[in-house]
This record gives structure tokens, C-alpha cells and sequence, in this order.
């Protein structure tokens, strides 16, 4: 909606050139001077809020994958804000799933791999609960399936 706007102001200003040329292109050259002003102001607060909630600081407590339809699979979990600053307000939380013939962990082969975004908003030092629905593509695990969940990016 604002680009709709510049486009007007910025065209109104090109006609009022033609009658009054000095008017119209000084008013034209420091609207553009602003407009880049306010791109790199607002460029570096997102860089600094972005910045000031590391993955370290958010922790999935108790994560279960419960079968459901077809291919996919229901993630419950707990998300922990433990930053005490910053307020969390997007995640994502990558999901490896590993299928195991034996007992040993090294020998187990990584079947499905997804990303799930996590809209949730957790104020510092608070959790907040979470299931979501993951779909896994043709996926058909041999063995026993296990599971490993990694935080990859998060949003103040």
C-alpha cells in the first residue's frame, strides 16, 4: 500500500516538473533522500532485533512424534524462551527422522528431513506449548525411527 502511495506522490510531483521544474525535482530529490534514509534505519533495527535472540536461547522440551495421516506425523512440544530480553516471536525447527536396525546410533539412516515454522509468540523466560502437523514424503522406515529436532532460526 505504500508503494501505491510513493508511485502517486512521486508521479504528481514528475507533472508538477513540467510547470514548475525547480519545485517539483528539489521536493522530488528529498523525498528520495528520505526514502533512503528510512530504508537504512529500518534495515539495521531488523538486523539488531534479529540478533538479539540467538537459537541457544530457545529450547523444545519433551518433543513426541505421534503417527497420524498418511505420511505425516503430530509434533508436540514445549518451546522455552530462556533469553531474558527478547521477545520470541517466529521459529523454525528442523525435524530429522533417523531409521535404526539396530540399537546402535551411528548406524542409523536418515529417512526424512522437513521444516516447520512455529508462529508462536513466548515473552522472555516463558514457554509455550506447541503441536503441529508434519507431513514426511514416502517415507517407510525398516527399523526402529528415531528423531532429532534443532532449532535453525528465530524471529524478536
Amino acid at each position: 500500500m505504500q508503494w501505491i502511495l510513493l508511485v502517486i506522490i512521486v508521479a504528481g510531483l514528475l507533472y508538477l516538473s513540467r510547470f514548475y521544474p525547480k519545485t517539483g525535482f528539489s521536493i522530488l530529490g528529498v523525498l528520495a533522500v528520505c526514502a533512503i534514509f528510512i530504508i537504512i534505519t529500518t534495515s539495521e533495527r531488523g538486523e539488531n532485533a534479529r540478533a538479539k535472540l540467538p537459537t541457544d536461547d530457545i529450547i523444545i522440551e519433551n518433543p513426541i512424534m505421534t503417527p497420524g495421516y498418511r505420511d505425516g506425523y503430530t509434533l508436540s512440544a514445549r518451546l522455552i524462551n530462556q533469553n531474558d530480553a527478547a521477545t520470541l516471536r517466529d521459529s523454525a525447527i528442523s525435524i530429522t527422522m533417523f531409521d535404526c536396525l539396530s540399537s546402535d546410533r551411528n548406524s542409523c539412516t536418515v529417512v526424512g528431513q522437513e521444516e516447520a515454522r512455529i508462529n508462536l509468540v513466548i515473552p522472555p523466560g516463558q514457554s509455550r506449548d506447541l503441536s503441529r502437523y508434519i507431513s514426511f514424503e514416502a517415507v517407510s522406515p525398516k527399523g526402529t525411527v528415531e528423531w532429532e529436532f534443532k532449532i535453525t532460526q528465530t524471529r524478536s
